[in-house]
């Protein structure tokens, strides 16, 4: 657990005092944490588990305490990159749990995102620094789709790599690549589908007034849940495409080496039924002549080039 207190200048700065700070982080809840959460603040037991639950989906929801104090829950996905090999990337998408209590802001997750460790360093404004609760949410939100757009853009570079290596292949080892990057968008198109509309509603909902900044963050995390949509279905669509290219150029790379070895086999099957012949205990010609040997090898040779000069020509070589 971590928290910190905001300065006037918008200056995250940690405490140890967290009942009164006004951003606590919670990276994988143990059941301590969860009794103090619930102790000190009145949250539900659901609001701080489901962070835990990576097939959790985004949904927003608000209940009274038993103080009386309003309870705000909103649930997000947020992308991770996930190695299942050393050659495949695979990309999954886990929840992020943002609830507020008052003047206090609290983010549970099962492991804490690179975008939410760069705004605890101070490390993420966008234009202006925050200053308050609303703008630490906002600024959280625009990382959170602009990881999105960021993750998309590696997939998209990974497909033009695909796509160089595309004419020479002949291995399973692209197809896995393949499944790996269409798993990662099913979980990216999924997430932000459900991120965007739910994100939308929540911050419109909520009462900017004349505050200028959260208002062009707001139109700044509009714009950018619209691209990384636009974005998700274009790389779906060219996963698809791929792999059925895929699968034909690998049908007919398998088929162009198995001509070639059919047309070897067929030369070089040449000199063992020429061999065949002149082994037999019957009358031959060049029997018993003293370059019988050579002028067979000869006479195979010529045969072999022949024939490889015509499969050549028909294309089978």
């Amino acid at each position: 657990m971590r928290a910190f207190n905001l300065s006037d200048k918008g200056v995250y700065s940690q405490t140890k005092n967290w009942k009164s700070a006004e951003w606590i982080h919670v990276e994988n809840p143990d059941s301590d944490d969860v009794v103090d959460l619930m102790s000190t603040f009145g949250i539900p037991m659901d609001y701080i588990l489901d962070s835990l639950d990576e097939y959790e989906i985004p949904r927003q929801e608000r209940v009274n305490n038993g103080s009386g104090d309003s309870i705000n829950l909103l649930i997000v996905l947020f992308p991770k990159m996930r190695s299942v090999q050393e050659k495949f990337t695979e990309y999954h998408t886990y929840p992020l749990s943002i609830i507020t209590v008052n003047d206090t802001l609290i983010t549970i997750c099962k492991e804490t995102p690179s975008f939410l460790t760069r705004i605890m360093k101070n490390e993420s404004f966008k234009n202006e620094p925050a200053t308050t609760q609303q703008h630490i949410i906002l600024y959280i939100l625009w990382e959170l789709t602009k990881s999105f757009v960021h993750h998309l853009r590696e997939i998209d570079g990974t497909i033009e790599d695909l796509q160089i290596k595309i004419t020479s292949a002949t291995h399973n080892e692209h197809f896995y690549n393949l499944i790996a990057l269409h798993k990662s968008l099913v979980y990216f198109e999924t997430s932000i589908n459900k991120n965007h509309p739910l994100i939308t509603k929540s911050i419109q909902n909520a009462s900017l007034g004349d505050d200028l900044q959260s208002q062009e963050l707001l139109r700044d995390i509009i714009d950018i849940s619209s691209q990384a949509e636009v974005m998700v279905t274009e790389s779906s669509k060219m996963i698809d495409q791929l792999s059925e290219v895929f699968s034909s150029v690998i049908a007919n790379n398998l088929n162009n080496i198995m001509k070639v070895l059919t047309s070897i086999t067929i030369v070089l099957t040449i000199p063992t039924i020429i061999a065949g012949f002149w082994g037999m205990n019957v009358d031959l010609p060049f029997e018993n002549h003293p370059w019988a040997f050579g002028i067979t090898s000869l006479l195979t040779i010529f045969i072999c080039f022949l024939t490889v000069y015509w499969l050549k020509k028909k294309d089978y070589f």
